[in-house]
């Protein structure tokens, strides 16, 4: 998208509103969805497994252009502002595989994850509620172009199923980019001919694990809570189950959906103004320290001008915004999946490493 003219007017009374001006969502709102337990926070247990902290690869969903490159980035930013945050809060969780790494790593003490897309939360609520379930699916589910079709098909009668889960499971891991809704086919294509076939990046084992890990995160209370709402009820009740809980001691990690392929990985899409929607509360709302990671759009940059937060609202503070570049090996936003490219890291954490790393994106 360029910014034109009308655009840029819509930018402008987008990122400074008043209280009738923020743009509103072009999402679908998530199903109304409790808390699992509402569980209190407590001093976390040690882990059953350490090992399973030190794995290569800790999610079980693929996503493309997981911030797994970007977690050493993010560590940094959080060992620079000590003591850790109380609460890790991400609200566009997908594949999580931040908020694994970091509390894995004790970088986090403890961390709540929430998404709006009913299929991805109910894995993860099943995941860390009922892993041994889970994992005895996993191990009866034949994976097969059958199953595939099956699957993509299969529409629950209770939103609650946890059938849910092995759903959302087996789809990611056997469709082309992991790709949970729109048009994307099954690896190796309806022929399976290919090199690669439907059941390549379905290692059960490793899957088990993964799952394991997740479990055991939530059982020794690291992992607090799972939450299938969309980005701003999740921060709002973040404020609302934890009211002890001060403004520097939760930090929000946002991961919106990027621009270059926002369209093809949301349920129901993610357009301009949500991009616009996230900015202006960020600006403007948001009561919590929070750290945002994008492609590096122009349209990004343009949102994210402003040096400092401009309140509409008592609970937002004046802080200093910080604009970081850096570099991946890969990226959802290069098209190739290849070669390094930029990400765009936006934060209003008191302090930003000194290191070469980070390249100031004013």
């Amino acid at each position: 998208m360029m910014i034109t003219a009308r655009s840029q007017k819509t930018l402008e009374t987008t990122i400074d509103p008043s209280p009738l001006q923020a743009p509103q969502s072009s999402l679908r709102p998530s199903p109304p969805s409790p808390p699992l337990h509402l569980r209190p926070l407590r001093e976390v247990e040690p882990l059953p497994d350490p090992s399973l902290a030190r794995m290569r690869y800790q999610s079980p969903l693929r996503y493309p252009g997981a911030k797994s490159g970007l977690v050493k980035h993010i560590q940094q930013f959080i060992e620079a502002n000590q003591p850790a945050p109380e609460l890790f809060a991400e609200p566009f969780a997908g594949g999580a595989s931040a908020t694994l790494r970091l509390l894995g790593d004790g970088t986090i003490k403890r961390a709540l994850i929430a998404d709006a897309d009913p299929l991805v939360a109910a894995f993860w609520k099943v995941a860390a509620t009922d892993p041994d379930w889970l994992i005895k699916r996993l191990w009866d589910e034949p994976v097969t172009l059958q199953r595939w079709d099956y699957w993509r098909a299969y529409v629950p009668a209770d939103p609650e199923d946890r059938e849910l889960a092995v759903k959302c499971l087996f789809l990611n891991r056997t469709t082309f980019s992991g790709i949970l809704h729109g048009r994307a086919g099954p690896i190796g294509g309806r022929a399976q001919k290919s090199d690669y076939d439907i059941g390549c990046r379905f290692n059960k084992d490793g899957l088990a694990q993964r799952i394991r890990y997740v479990g055991d995160l939530y059982d020794t209370g690291r992992l607090v809570d799972v939450w299938c709402k969309d980005w701003r009820d999740t921060i709002t009740d973040v404020r609302k189950r934890y009211p002890l809980l001060g403004q520097d001691q939760v930090v929000v990690y946002v991961d919106p959906p990027y621009v270059a392929k926002s369209g093809r990985l949301y349920q129901y899409g993610f357009g301009t103004l949500d991009h616009l929607a996230v900015a202006a509360y960020l600006i403007s709302r948001m009561p919590y320290r929070w750290i945002l990671s994008y492609d590096d759009h122009p349209d990004i940059r343009q949102y994210y001008q402003t040096q400092q937060m401009r309140p509409t609202r008592p609970e937002a503070r004046r802080w200093r915004i910080h604009k970081r570049l850096v570099t991946l090996r890969y990226s959802a936003s290069d098209r190739t999946g290849r070669g390094p490219t930029d990400e765009l890291l936006v934060t209003t954490l008191r302090h930003v490493p000194d290191h070469e790393a980070f390249r100031p994106a004013d």
